[in-house]
């Protein structure tokens, strides 16, 4: 049980962590870049990264759900599943949204006039991406249950 919770908090966590890392990479390399914009990608990096969070926070609702089991009404390898399951979800979400932050970056630099535009895109691609994640969430509560 311990195993799948802790596969299920460390690996979300850990894609998470590289995910705000590269997103506040970026930022302060755009803002370097273009240092009148540098407000608008301080807003972007934080909205990034508390997107990108959000994918970790799967990780310790299935890591709390496994802790709080009764071990000897579940079968050994359900946890683990449960762990996995979720952990392919937040790594796929915490990937897919850092690229989708940059990218957004990425145009606005080229093109400042849509930054407003690439944001909307962004929040809304972000929150497709964050949909299919919670697939994995979904099939980790049916592991458990």
């Amino acid at each position: 049980m311990m195993l799948g919770a802790g596969i299920a908090v460390w690996v979300a966590g850990l894609w998470v962590s590289i995910g705000e890392g590269i997103v506040a990479k970026k930022s302060l390399e755009c803002m370097g870049k273009n240092p009148d914009m540098s407000g608008y990608f301080l807003v972007l990096t934080i909205l990034g990264i508390a997107l990108v969070e959000s994918a970790a926070i799967y990780g310790l609702i299935i890591a709390f759900q496994i802790m709080g089991m009764d071990p000897a009404t579940i079968a050994a390898w359900k946890p683990i599943a449960a762990g996995i399951a979720v952990w392919f979800a937040g790594a796929g979400a915490g990937v897919g949204e850092w690229m989708l932050v940059a990218w957004a970056m990425d145009a606005t630099l080229r093109n400042p006039a849509l930054k407003n535009q690439y944001m909307t895109y962004m929040i809304l691609f972000i929150a497709l991406v964050e949909s299919a994640a919670i697939y994995g969430l979904i099939i980790a509560f049916q592991l458990l249950g």
